[in-house]
């Protein structure tokens, strides 16, 4: 309980600010290229933030880095070659996207934050634990892992408007 009170108070509203943007997620909504772009970016600049913030001091940084951009990159690409979620559309005329709702995103941001924490928890309580190129490229990989599969689902999306701009 005492590491509990070690928290700092913004790691608690980040965590209710994510909670927060996953619940809309889950709602179909209409929404603007940059808004549904704009999430995917925040999301993909904090796992990569963690990277750097992490092994920054580090030998381990540069395969840490292409470790995440790599695993981001395969990931993003095998499955956003997929078709857009059952539902989704984009209107031309007022250029905005439906997007279906759905509770991945909220178990995205939810497995995000848990690794960020953890990570967090075991640099301040056990830092030898990430003392190790194995675990640098593990946890790396697994940050660009969650933004792999969150920004796939927003290029299936974006695929809707590039479809309908070959058939006009």
């Amino acid at each position: 309980m005492q590491t509990l009170q070690h928290i700092p108070v913004w790691v608690f509203a980040l965590l209710i600010g994510l909670i927060a943007l996953g619940l809309v997620q889950t709602r179909t909504r209409r929404v603007r290229k940059q808004r549904l772009l704009g999430i995917n970016i925040a999301l993909t600049v904090f796992t990569l933030v963690g990277v750097v913030q992490q092994w920054r001091l580090t030998p381990w940084l540069a395969p840490s880095l292409l470790s995440w951009a790599a695993m981001g990159l395969l990931v993003a690409w095998a499955l956003g070659q997929g078709a857009a979620p059952s539902g989704a559309r984009y209107d031309q005329e007022t250029r905005h996207y439906t997007v279906p709702g759905s509770w991945m995103p909220l178990a995205l941001f939810m497995a995000i934050f848990a690794c960020k924490f953890v990570v967090g928890m075991l640099a301040a309580t056990a830092p030898e634990s990430l003392h190790s190129l194995q675990t640098a490229i593990g946890i790396s990989a697994l940050y660009g892992f969650f933004s792999g599969v969150l920004n796939a689902r927003a290029l299936r999306l974006l695929k809707l408007n590039t479809h309908q701009d070959q058939h006009t």
